[in-house]
């Protein structure tokens, strides 16, 4: 009796453990998504560059005065716009006054003495020696003069050039030195946008060729020029600076603002570009699109995204092959391996 219960104990666990793996192997599939394919096809489009830069000044200039003295007055401040010649600050001249008059006043001394003894010499009453010396002199009053006229003119400073003061250094009361900074101007009537160009690339620009300048900040392109190609590459990143042109006659743009700088070989190159609806960006920001396979399933394919064109595609740098059926309708309701009907 104890082994015919035992053997329809067996045989009720193996038929409900059968019965829950039958219902497990039943369990209901999502339905085929519809969508919609295009075959991916390389197609010549323009050779575009394109590189991150920095905006840079036209020049910049670090001005100082070239004589030493006690600082009476400061006429700029950071920020001001200046223009060529402006009288930016000065330093108190009254020991090069003095020093001046002093010169003067040796100068007239000599030019009294040789007057007289010129006059001797020309009559032969006078040693050449004599009168050697005294045109000695006088050469040197003269030019003590010009030393001590040129101290109080560099009492003064000037802007050397039209531009913006980036850095006041000194302030009234402070004693200024030849050779120290006073203040910093830059030049931003003309700036640069500065890149840096890969080896690889660098061959393929050139002076003179046109290029369109993108500043995020103020949401404009601007066009400009190439005007100077480093030949000499950077030590360590195998990179060379590249620096564009731009006119800058509204002050909008200011040293420091980053850009996009897009050039144009002038060559064409096939590439892959698909539609920029058919691209899916995900929470981590990681970009990719689907594509269906002979299986009639969806497989997801991460790409590397590059230039958008101008009809509203994007080329892929990677992660895309020509003959792939790209799925461009539809996407939004995939997951990977998701079956599908092509319309």
């Amino acid at each position: 009796m104890t082994l015919i219960v035992r053997q329809a104990s067996l045989f009720l666990m193996v038929t409900l453990i059968a019965g829950c793996s039958t219902k497990a192997d039943k369990k209901p599939q999502s339905d085929p998504v519809k969508v919609k394919t295009i075959r991916i096809q390389k197609a010549p489009l323009p050779n575009q560059l394109s590189y991150s830069g920095t905006i840079e000044p036209d020049n910049t200039a670090d001005i100082g005065f070239a004589v030493a003295g006690t600082v009476n007055n400061v006429n700029v401040q950071e920020g001001d716009q200046v223009q060529q010649g402006q009288l930016l600050a000065s330093i108190d001249a009254t020991e090069y006054n003095n020093a001046l008059a002093i010169a003067n006043a040796s100068l007239e001394q000599a030019e009294d003495m040789y007057h007289r003894l010129n006059d001797l010499y020309q009559k032969g009453s006078l040693p050449a020696k004599d009168y050697i010396e005294i045109k000695s002199k006088l050469a040197q009053a003269q030019a003590n003069k010009s030393i001590n006229a040129k101290h109080i003119a560099d009492s003064k400073l000037y802007a050397p050039i039209s531009g913006i003061i980036t850095a006041r250094k000194i302030e009234k009361g402070s004693t200024a030195a030849p050779g120290i900074p006073a203040f910093t101007i830059i030049k931003t009537d003309i700036v640069t946008a500065k890149i840096t160009v890969p080896e690889s690339e660098v061959g393929a620009i050139r002076n003179g060729m046109d290029a369109k300048v993108y500043i995020a900040t103020l949401e404009d392109t601007i066009p400009g020029k190439i005007t100077i190609i480093n030949p000499q590459a950077d030590a360590v990143s195998r990179t060379y600076s590249v620096k564009i042109k731009l006119i800058n006659s509204n002050k909008r743009l200011l040293p420091g603002m980053l850009t996009n700088v897009f050039i144009n070989t002038g060559k064409a190159v096939n590439t892959i570009s698909i539609p920029a609806t058919a691209i899916v960006r995900d929470a981590d920001d990681l970009t990719y699109v689907f594509v269906a396979n002979e299986q009639h399933k969806a497989i997801r394919k991460r790409i590397t995204a590059g230039l958008l064109t101008g009809s509203n595609e994007v080329v892929i740098t990677s992660g895309l092959q020509e003959g792939d059926q790209l799925i461009t309708n539809g996407q939004s309701h995939l997951k990977d391996g998701s079956v599908v009907i092509v319309e």
